[in-house]
């Protein structure tokens, strides 16, 4: 991989301050470029792919690892610049949406606008490495509630499984074992668009690059 700029894409929070172990990790003997998402409360996921296309475009080698909400992204990248991207990864992350219907019925006005519990975090996202929750809750106090709430209905509406069955570069899926906010159907249904994708079990919560760093690398 030293040959290729390693481009991580951040979660739902859509910034670089939980991805500093991991970074270090890939910073030690490769180029990597940390993206953040722009403060855009109407950018698709589409318009999302522009956005980083300035970086991607002038890269001879790129391997994107895309958590989470910007998996889609990923995809997208991959499928645009074929002679650029070499390997997508995939980090707890969807090409299909992961959102039950009953997720629209929740009052996510509400929940963004108010502290998140460190039971919620728990239990949603860092498991038993409770040391993350400080910067978790810090990085989504970076967003605005509105911001939140239209990446979340993108999540709820999104479909890139055309594109992603059409890559031709290395995948690879790196799957929570414990992830209660994207379930299993999620990462077969990956693997049955493309069966090129190398899945990797981890025993971890959601945010598995965070918890997890050194396995995750």
């Amino acid at each position: 991989m030293n040959d290729a700029t390693i481009l991580i894409l951040p979660g739902l929070d859509g910034t670089d301050l939980m991805l500093g172990k991991f970074h270090q990790l890939c910073a030690e003997n490769n180029r990597v470029v940390v993206g953040t998402l722009p403060a855009d409360a109407v950018a698709n996921y589409a318009e999302l792919a522009d956005y980083f296309s300035t970086i991607v475009a002038d890269l001879s080698a790129c391997h994107i690892v895309a958590e989470s909400f910007s998996g889609p992204i990923g995809v997208l990248l991959a499928h645009r610049y074929p002679e650029i991207v070499t390997r997508l990864t995939l980090v707890a992350s969807f090409v299909t949406s992961p959102v039950p219907l009953i997720a629209w019925a929740l009052p996510w006005s509400t929940m963004f606008r108010l502290p998140m519990p460190a039971i919620i975090a728990r239990y949603f996202f860092v498991g038993q490495c409770t040391s993350v929750i400080p910067i978790l809750k810090s990085a989504i106090r970076q967003n605005t509630p509105t911001i939140l709430r239209h990446r979340l209905r993108l999540v709820q509406n999104v479909d890139v499984s055309n594109y992603y069955s059409e890559l031709k570069c290395q995948l690879s899926y790196i799957r929570a074992t414990n992830d209660r906010l994207v379930p299993r159907h999620c990462v077969d249904k990956t693997v049955e668009l493309n069966a090129g994708t190398i899945v990797r079990d981890i025993e971890s919560s959601h945010l598995v690059l965070e918890t997890h760093p050194e396995n995750s690398w």
